[in-house]
């Protein structure tokens, strides 16, 4: 008997600390941080009835656009998670591509409630 016990070696939903490094947490925390920005900007964009026609009906809420971001962005970072221990040379590229999109339409919104 080498090594130690199974039940210290993790399980099945056990984080892989060579791969949830800095690099892993700095790419997925610009992305969260990203949706909260244009979460909230989007919000901002609303209250003021600029024109933000872009934004479905069902998600001109707080509850709404939370439920449904930050939900996707646990998969993405899941998704990144999965590529970085794969050892894929673009694993950051999900989160990248998210943080982008966010930070686009949060700006987009911003512009809106300024004109």
């Amino acid at each position: 008997h080498y090594g130690a016990p199974p039940a210290a070696m993790g399980g099945p939903l056990s984080a892989d600390r060579s791969v949830m490094d800095r690099h892993y947490f700095l790419f997925t925390g610009a992305m969260f941080g990203s949706s909260v920005m244009n979460a909230e900007l989007t919000l901002r964009c609303l209250n003021k009835h600029a024109a933000c026609n872009d934004v479905p009906h069902a998600l001109q809420s707080r509850a709404a656009l939370y439920g449904i971001g930050i939900p996707a962005d646990l998969a993405i970072s899941y998704l990144t998670y999965y590529m970085k221990k794969k050892h894929s040379h673009i694993w950051y590229a999900p989160s990248a591509v998210v943080t982008g999109a966010n930070v686009f339409l949060g700006i987009r919104a911003y512009r809106w409630t300024q004109q």
